[in-house]
């Protein structure tokens, strides 16, 4: 039995030995701390990419508008006012002249000398059939049996008699190359002769439109 207050050295050694060993066991040993990552740099959103704007369409240039072709000034009315008395009185002689001239004429039923005194107007006018028939209409064509059908026939069977000795009492203008050819009745009443139409420096009869 070992006396106390005396250890032998190898067991005091021991005790130290097993303290340490006891701190040893009880001391926890720093754990190793897993590195904290660092945080992952939120990546750069991409960038919208630009809209893709279409290209302008390239606009036709403006052709230039024509010019509208200018307008011919209106004529002024005729004024029957506007004609001097020479002239009027000049013009008088004239057409009473021409109508002597077809009095003449039509007395001796010269139907080609009457026709070159015509405008092609009432040439056209008289030799409508629709026109004839309204003459053949008469009481005297009706009387007669007569039925026109040519401007011949209108000139022998109405001309022909009823126009051998017409009378001009004086004339009225329409224009400066329309005038009438007037006739007064024994009763003052004032009867449109003929119409009649300055062609160069002819009259001609016309039927006024």
């Amino acid at each position: 039995m070992i006396a106390s207050g005396k250890l032998p050295r190898f067991f005091f050694a021991a005790l130290v030995a097993a303290a340490v060993c006891l701190s040893c066991a009880s001391t926890p040993k720093p754990q190793n701390p897993e590195p904290t990552a660092a945080p992952a740099s939120p990546e750069a959103a991409p960038e919208p990419s630009p809209a893709v704007q279409p290209e302008p369409q390239a606009q036709p240039e403006p052709q230039p508008q024509p010019e509208p072709p200018a307008q011919p000034a209106a004529a002024k009315p005729f004024d029957p006012s506007s004609v001097t008395a020479d002239v009027k009185n000049a013009t008088f002689i004239d057409v009473r002249a021409f109508i002597e001239s077809l009095n003449q004429i039509i007395r001796k039923q010269d139907y080609e000398a009457w026709l070159s005194n015509l405008t092609d107007e009432y040439i056209g006018y008289y030799s409508d059939p629709a026109i004839l028939a309204q003459y053949s209409e008469y009481p005297i064509m009706k009387r007669n049996n007569i039925k026109l059908q040519t401007l011949k026939d209108y000139f022998i069977y109405v001309v022909y008699p009823s126009r051998q000795n017409d009378k001009v009492d004086d004339i009225e203008f329409v224009s400066e190359t329309l005038i009438k050819a007037i006739t007064v009745s024994p009763k003052g009443d004032r009867n449109i002769l003929y119409m009649l139409e300055k062609h160069d420096d002819a009259w001609k009869i016309g039927i006024g439109r």
